[in-house]
């Protein structure tokens, strides 16, 4: 009896573990350039590709000095596949609603694989992406309506 109750209880453990609906992530780190030189500020969006059939929460890891690890910040690894991934560059010198500074390029998109276990991802990101440059703040303006 008492074996019968240790094998339901170790069952009940490994189903618990099983559906915890947690996805593992994993850790990924690299550089971040724009004209050769590293961006000073930014943000890096990994979307998992659902259209390859890779689910998963969007998550935003800070670039610091050219530089961003997922292991940093609230982002607590990323989903490993085939991801979307949107760059944000910006000067890093704070002004009034520009927190991070102007923007030196427009969002930049991409893909790319993040993979299975712990990994580095360097991104360059091509000149043409300051074309028709868009400044947007990167904080809300007193008394805008978001238009």
């Amino acid at each position: 009896m008492k074996r019968l109750f240790t094998a339901a209880a170790l069952a009940a453990v490994l189903f618990h573990a099983g559906c915890s609906g947690e996805k593992p992530t994993t850790q990924l780190s690299g550089t971040v350039t724009f004209k050769g030189k590293p961006v000073p500020s930014g943000y890096i969006n990994f979307m998992p590709d659902s259209t390859k059939k890779v689910y998963g929460e969007v998550r935003m890891v800070r670039i610091k000095d050219g530089a961003y690890a997922t292991k940093e910040g609230n982002a607590n690894g990323i989903f490993p596949g085939e991801a979307q991934i949107v760059i944000s560059g910006f000067d890093g010198k704070p002004l009034d609603y520009y927190p991070d500074g102007k923007q030196i390029f427009n969002p930049w998109q991409t893909t790319g694989t993040v993979p299975a276990k712990k990994g580095t991802m360097d991104f360059s990101v091509p000149d043409a992406a300051a074309n028709n440059l868009k400044i947007m703040p990167t904080a809300d303006i007193p008394g805008s309506t978001g238009n």
